[in-house]
Order: structure tokens, then sequence, then C-alpha cells
């Protein structure tokens, strides 16, 4: 599944987003997520995080680099699920990674393997 596009939206008071209705399907088993390289929040699918962390559990742990990037990946990354209304709540730590703030506006954009959510300032 490639995630394409870009999608307006308002994080909520609770801290929540909806997802772009073209996508929920995608995410009925929950969500993965992770601060991006850049200023964002980056949601992957299950499967599009494991796909992202076998690169990982490629590196030998015994390595320091392969030890730094289990902790970057798995330490940094929140297991969510969506509600009834397509949304899902984004950890305070990732708000403020991205600079978003509660009742900020978000754009949704569309990289290929995940969505990113982007303050929209």
């Amino acid at each position: 599944m490639a995630f394409r596009g870009q999608y307006e939206y308002t994080v909520d008071e609770k801290g929540r987003v909806a997802l772009p209705p073209r996508y929920r399907e995608q995410f009925a088993a929950g969500a993965v997520l992770l601060p991006g390289l850049e200023p964002c929040v980056q949601v992957f699918t299950p499967e599009g995080f494991e796909a992202r962390a076998a690169a990982v559990e490629r590196l030998p742990y015994e390595s320091a680099e392969g030890r730094l990037a289990r902790r970057a990946i798995w330490g940094n990354s929140w297991d969510v699920t969506k509600d009834g209304q397509g949304r899902i709540l984004i950890p305070e730590k990732l708000l403020q990674h991205a600079g978003i703030g509660r009742g900020a506006a978000v754009v949704i954009v569309g990289a290929n393997e995940c969505l990113e959510i982007w303050d929209r300032a």
C-alpha cells in the first residue's frame, strides 16, 4: 500500500487527529507512531512498521550500532488504535517533537510507506 496525497485536519484538545477516510481500513489493526527525522509524526500500519524494523533487526545486537538502532526505533514508537470516528491519539512527546499544539491545524502527507503528520504552519 502506497500512501499518497495531502489532507488537512485539526488536532483536538485531547491530542487526537482523524486519519484520512481512504486509509482508515489499512489501520483497522491499529497504527505505530514514530517521531520523524524532521519535525513530524510518522504513522505506520503494524505491517509497515515491522518491515521498517526488519532492517534494524539485521544489525547485530552485540554491536553498539545495533543496540542504538533498536533503542531508537522501539524506544520511540507507540502503538495506537483508532476510535470509532477514525481518530488516533498522538502521545504528548510526539506532539512536542513535531511542534504541534492541541487545537492546531495539521496536514497529513502520504509518504509512500507511511503517513506523516505536520503542523500546517
